[in-house]
């Protein structure tokens, strides 16, 4: 798998736990920015840098999860 694979399928894998959430639930950021879970799946579909940034910290959390 290349490294765009992989962020692809991350990605993928980001917006199938965010579509099992109401879309109008509000998460906070860092930073006390609050976004609906709607605009958060339009970030990482749009893959722009808050996107990116949203995945990243996904991940992030997945990886605790399992250790």
């Amino acid at each position: 798998m290349n490294p765009q694979d992989i962020a692809d399928a991350q990605r993928e894998l980001v917006l199938a736990r965010f579509k099992t959430l109401n879309s109008k639930s509000k998460l906070m950021l860092g930073g006390g920015k609050e976004l609906s879970v709607g605009e958060l799946i339009k970030h990482v579909e749009n893959n722009d840098e808050l996107g990116k940034r949203i995945v990243s910290v996904q991940m992030k959390m997945l990886k605790i999860l399992t250790e």
